[in-house]
């Protein structure tokens, strides 16, 4: 009996799917929520029959206990059959939060590194932690209300017409309104809720990156502009949330004022015919009662309509950051693809081969027809100028992004036919500025490390941090914590993995001499044994290795 606004097919049927998967759960609601309904219609007709009872046909409260017990056993059974039908909701849209937040880590792993870094921080955590909890009053409230709605008041008319078919019939043509009047605002809530979603994106993304460069907007002199900027867009997202909240405020008017209006017209002609005597008393009092629950299922239909709306524009953001995913973008970044398992195991130090490999970023070529092999085992240091694709190969090497032409080989097996995560697994990198979390230094040198045979302490004795207490707090970013320390307890976390291939892009760059020292000493011990490619632009890093490889410099397309 409810009516609802044109949806998006993108998000129509993306919500439609994800309802889909808690089908059991959704139908348990529903059921829960009309049995709720059986026992209310249960529940008036025995107040009615008490009332009735008491003033007309003056029974003795002796007589009239066991009717009292009877109801409230009722009201209890009801109470409790309600809050099972709100845990079994909730149930839902617990289910399908946790799967999307799954599916939106997975999403950020296949996606990689170097796709993140052109995509704002305050977006990304926009789309994946607030639409992705917008969604939760759809699943919980709107949906199972939805399916309520179009059982329950059947249920009451089906009791009311034999009743008295008058009041029955006036109770059908006014609830028509309700769907109208649902439909008509419903159109606009959607378009500002789209705009607000859009908004509320852009800001987050906006006043992250302004705290996260906090003193260069300071030391340009910029922080009254940038302040003046957030104010600006701080207001039109007031004025946007207004927009929707009236919007909202409107719907809720014209159901409570079509529902007075119904129960007001139903009081009016069963008075007057309880006046004449063409109707009896107990039959009156049960449609009274019975309208307002009538309406009441239909009014809180319209109260969470505006949860569908922003789980709409929600579920449009969250959509569109999953994606089909299903070639790589311009930039090389891969695709989710299912694993597949390699042909034959890869060895304790295996061989990398580079065959004519070629990647651009959009029209700007970067590495044209790069050939370079690396025997098992071998230390490799690669040079060049800044720009020549030095980092780009470790990327392609990690999977992060895909080779337009050619092909990487690891043992001989494509590297795209490889399991990813199972070769992430095999695989020991340091960036060039790796990330530390808040928490202690054991924390931060477990990272996602599960069991090891490296003691914790022979790691950081192995990347030259004794010194440095496993119970020593660490502020966000490697706050705390020089330049030198941060490297050396990245490079620690490398000694706990016992790779099969090591990949070192610039460890030393932002060093001192006798750190970059004690770094590449740490470098040498982690490389023996494994296959080893290091990225630099000292020639005293290179030193130790095997062979150097100068990479040629970018050229203009």
């Amino acid at each position: 009996m409810a009516g609802t606004a044109p949806e998006t097919p993108a998000s129509s049927g993306w919500l439609r799917g994800h309802a889909a998967s808690v089908r059991g759960r959704l139908t348990a609601a529903v059921l829960l929520g009309e049995l709720s309904g059986i026992l209310l219609v249960a529940q008036t007709g025995l107040l009615a029959r008490v009332a009735d009872a008491a003033i007309f046909r003056h029974v003795s409260l002796p007589a009239l206990l066991p009717w009292f017990g009877a109801a409230l056993a009722v009201i209890l059974a009801r109470a409790g059959v309600t809050a099972a039908t709100r845990r079994a909701a909730f149930s839902c849209a617990s289910a399908v939060k946790t799967d999307l937040r799954r599916r939106c880590v997975r999403r950020l792993s296949d996606l990689g590194p170097r796709a993140l870094a052109g995509m704002r921080a305050g977006e990304l955590a926009h789309v994946t932690v607030d639409a992705v909890e917008a969604l939760d009053g759809y699943f919980s409230r709107y949906l199972p209300q939805r399916a309520i709605a179009s059982l329950l008041p059947f249920t009451i008319l089906a009791v009311v017409f034999p009743l008295d078919w008058i009041s029955g019939l006036v109770l059908v043509l006014t609830a028509v309104f309700l769907p109208v009047s649902m439909i008509v605002i419903g159109d606009q809530a959607h378009e500002r809720n789209q705009r607000l979603w859009g908004r509320l994106a852009q800001m987050s993304g906006r006043f992250l990156d302004i705290l996260q460069g906090l003193s260069t907007v300071r030391m340009f002199g910029a922080a009254r502009r940038e302040a003046a900027e957030i104010e600006r867009t701080s207001n039109e997202y007031r004025v946007l949330t207004l927009s929707v909240l009236r919007v909202a405020f409107l719907s809720s008017f014209m159901l409570e004022l079509i529902s007075a209006v119904s129960i007001a017209i139903v009081a009016v002609i069963s008075g007057f015919r309880l006046l004449h005597g063409t109707m009896a008393f107990e039959r009156a009092w049960f449609i009274l009662l019975a309208a307002p629950e009538y309406f009441l299922t239909l009014r809180a239909l319209g109260t969470f309509y505006h949860s569908r709306m922003e789980a709409m524009s929600a579920a449009e953001q969250v959509s569109a950051f999953l994606g089909p995913g299903a070639t790589p973008g311009d930039d090389g970044t891969p695709s989710p693809a299912p694993p597949r398992a390699a042909a034959r195991p890869i060895s304790s130090a295996p061989e990398l081969r580079f065959q004519e490999v070629g990647f651009s970023y959009g029209a700007s070529p970067l590495l044209s027809e790069v050939s370079l092999r690396v025997a098992a085992g071998e230390h490799v240091a690669l040079a060049g100028p800044s720009g020549c694709g030095k980092s780009t190969l470790l990327s392609l090497l990690l999977g992060f992004c895909r080779p337009q032409a050619g092909a990487i080989l690891v043992d001989g097996q494509a590297l795209s036919e490889l399991d990813l995560p199972a070769w992430h697994r095999l695989v020991a990198w340091l960036p060039q500025r790796p990330t530390m979390f808040h928490g202690t230094v054991r924390e931060n040198l477990l990272l996602g490390l599960r069991d090891s045979a490296v003691e914790p302490r022979a790691a950081m004795a192995a990347a030259r941090l004794e010194e440095l207490p496993l119970d020593a707090r660490i502020g966000e970013g490697g706050q705390g914590l020089s330049t030198g320390q941060a490297q050396r307890l990245a490079l620690a976390r490398l000694f706990l993995r016992s790779p099969r291939v090591v990949l070192l892009d610039e460890p030393t760059a932002h060093l001192d001499a006798d750190t970059a020292a004690l770094v590449s000493q740490s470098i040498l011990e982690l490389a023996r044994g494994r296959t080893t490619i290091l990225v630099t632009h000292r020639p005293e890093t290179a030193a130790g290795m095997d062979r150097l490889v100068t990479l040629p410099g970018r050229h203009p397309a």
